[in-house]
């Protein structure tokens, strides 16, 4: 659809260039008729001008052309060169103007809070406007202008209670956020085109057979009639007050550049207000546009009915997570901007950044028309606010990404964080291989840390651990440690004096994972690990192919100490070609060498096709481990010098005892 609409455009531009070039012809046309006129004037009288010639000339050939058209006959063969008028095309309307970019310290939060009562004899009309103005009133005098607020009727929650709260989707809310934007997109093109005639703003609410219109409008595609389908809505919205041509020109604008429209909206909190024998219990949840997250339901109760409102206020006050910009950013801290922090508000509870005050980073990807086409946000990356200023705050960076958070940016992208607010008594981890979700990991070793992980090693200290082989992780004191169950989960709780928690996931010994997490965000983490099972195939098979080394190098050591004792004997040296021999026949370097390879190979082959390059670099150490104590205790040099000494030792032998003459 956008393609299309870009097409148009750029087919647009080149039309009004060619437009342009037949006006500037015209003037030089028209100049050139000005300068004959006057040459005209400048001749004597009973001359005729070239001009008049060429003219005179032209008229006889067109005559004689005419008469032998008339007549049927063609004196050269030509075709005829009478040209036919192109059609008209249409001009597309410019676009529609675009408003002022304001500084995300200037914009308020717009809030909508739909609010639902349960049917019952002590809520009756009178206490529901009643709660309606009063929480109007606390919102004036708590938040201020920071928020816009609006409060609807909740009528599409069913049930009225805190079930249909609960039973609340973001994809339902952005569904009919998206219908009341392109509703009000609709409205306002329509009064830009009416001189006046007809409002910008919506008297009535969108009912229910207006918004099917509008979801029937927005779900049929563009080559299927959308075009006639928006015609026709906007025929039955402005019909009778606005001119048709002008309501052309209204559908066409919001054809081309208002499908989608952009959401408005910054919160809604849909609340639920139930009487359960004389307590009043309040439940809402908040729905954030920019990061189309909907947090979990919570409540608040109270017996007094004329502290309800002070009740939804406060939960309100718990539910409310504000947005900031990242300004700037670089692998360990980050630069904030928060929004609508020129509005103070009065109350504390609705203050938007504290020291302390944790964010998750997220991108907002744009089209041209500034409409989010996605949401991406970072894995395991939370900024912790430290400085604080008015508008502005230094954050420090806590990530498991190795890519930093500066390196994210882009043309038409928002990054942007919001504020987390840990409502959760527990976080359950789901470990998963990456490329397979449905296999659990299981009996992984899970450990976690209160403090951050040591700082990373200098360039010099990083390639000195490269040609050394791989530093193990050092251990830290106390952690608190896990095993994840058959289903491959592990539940971690919330810590009460650290909220930020650094996670350490093990396999044997390999370090597969490591991230920080804040527990109690999320009731459920799914956690991409590398899938380790072909290393552990090949730890085992090395495992096994360890314990056969040492107990050749303890058999050859032993062989090697009986030959030496029998050596001492005059009558063991038979014995001793025995022990020769079978030291010889034990397995040396270059057969546990064709082991390893053997084992190694097959794993290396399926790690590649996996494209998995860690897995390939540890099963190589695995089995370089192996090779370096072969090559220490099997050298076959030590059985070469041992088998030459026995030959020099034996008897009749260059250094072996020789008897007496005569004897």
């Amino acid at each position: 659809m956008r393609l299309t609409r870009n097409l148009i455009t750029v087919l647009t531009g080149l039309l009004l260039l060619a437009l342009a070039g037949g006006q500037l012809a015209d003037l030089s046309a028209q100049d050139a008729t000005t300068e004959q006129a006057k040459s005209n004037e400048a001749a004597p009288a009973g001359t005729s001008t070239p001009a008049e010639k060429s003219g005179e000339a032209a008229s006889e050939g067109q005559g004689e052309r005419s008469a032998e058209v008339g007549s049927g006959e063609q004196t050269d063969g030509a075709p005829s060169t009478e040209e036919v008028a192109p059609p008209p095309v249409k001009i597309p309307p410019p676009p529609p103007e675009r408003p002022d970019r304001k500084d995300i310290e200037l914009e308020r939060y717009q809030v909508e809070i739909p609010i639902v009562f349960q049917p019952h004899p002590r809520m009756g009309p009178e206490f529901r406007q009643a709660v309606i103005d009063e929480l109007y009133v606390i919102a004036d005098r708590s938040i201020g202008p920071m928020w816009n607020l609006k409060i609807t009727d909740g009528d599409w929650i069913a049930p009225r209670s805190d079930q249909g709260i609960a039973r609340i989707t973001p994809e339902l809310i952005k569904k009919r956020q998206s219908e009341e934007a392109y509703y009000l997109a609709i409205h306002q093109q329509i009064a830009a085109h009416s001189d006046g005639k007809f409002s910008e703003v919506p008297s009535d609410p969108l009912d229910d057979t207006t918004r099917v219109r509008v979801r029937t409008i927005l779900d049929t595609p563009e080559d299927e009639g959308q075009e006639e389908l928006l015609r026709e809505f906007v025929e039955t919205i402005g019909g009778g007050i606005v001119p048709e041509e002008k309501l052309d020109i209204a559908s066409e604008v919001v054809f081309l550049y208002l499908t989608p429209s952009d959401m408005t909206l910054d919160k809604l909190y849909p609340v639920s207000i139930e009487l359960e024998g004389s307590t009043y219990s309040v439940a809402s949840r908040e729905w954030d546009r920019a990061s189309e997250l909907i947090t979990p339901v919570r409540r608040r109760s109270t017996i007094d009915r004329r502290a309800v409102a002070a009740e939804i206020s406060r939960l309100l006050s718990e539910l409310f997570r504000p947005l900031v910009q990242i300004e700037a950013a670089d692998p360990v801290s980050a630069r904030i901007r928060t929004m609508g922090s020129e509005y103070v508000s009065a109350d504390p509870g609705f203050s938007q950044v504290d020291k302390g005050s944790m964010f998750i980073p997220l991108f907002r990807y744009l089209d041209r028309n500034r409409v989010v086409q996605r949401i991406q946000f970072l894995p395991w990356t939370y900024l912790t606010a430290e400085e604080l200023e008015r508008h502005r705050a230094n954050c420090r960076v806590d990530t498991g990404v190795k890519t930093p958070l500066g390196a994210f940016r882009r043309r038409r992208m928002e990054l942007r964080a919001l504020r987390i607010n840990p409502e959760l008594d527990e976080s359950t981890l789901t470990l998963v291989p990456r490329r397979n979700h449905s296999k659990p990991l299981v009996g992984y070793l899970v450990a976690v840390y209160n403090d951050p992980p040591p700082p990373p090693p200098e360039k010099d200290e990083e390639k000195k651990e490269e040609a050394e082989g791989e530093k193990p992780e050092e251990e830290r004191e106390k952690p608190d440690v896990y095993r994840s169950n058959r289903l491959g989960q592990v539940t971690i709780p919330v810590d009460p004096e650290d909220a930020l928690q650094w996670v350490f996931i093990r396999s044997g010994t390999a370090l597969l994972a490591k991230f920080p997490m804040v527990a109690g965000t999320d009731a459920n983490l799914i956690v991409e690990c590398p899938d380790d099972t072909i290393r552990l195939d090949v730890e085992g098979q090395i495992a096994l192919l360890q314990s056969r080394l040492v107990d050749t190098i303890a058999k050859r050591e032993m062989v090697k100490a009986m030959i030496r004792n029998r050596m001492k004997k005059d009558d063991q040296w038979d014995k001793v070609e025995e022990s020769v021999n079978e030291l010889k026949s034990l397995p040396g370097f270059e057969d546990f060498k064709k082991m390893v390879t053997a084992i190694q190979y097959p794993a290396e082959k399926r790690a590649q096709a996996r494209r998995d390059r860690i897995s390939e670099s540890r099963i190589k150490k695995l089995g370089s481990e192996v090779l370096k104590i072969a090559s220490i205790h099997l050298d076959e040099k030590k059985i070469d010098d041992l088998v030459a000494e026995v030959q020099e030792q034996r008897p009749g032998g260059p250094g072996g005892p020789r008897k007496a003459p005569g004897q």
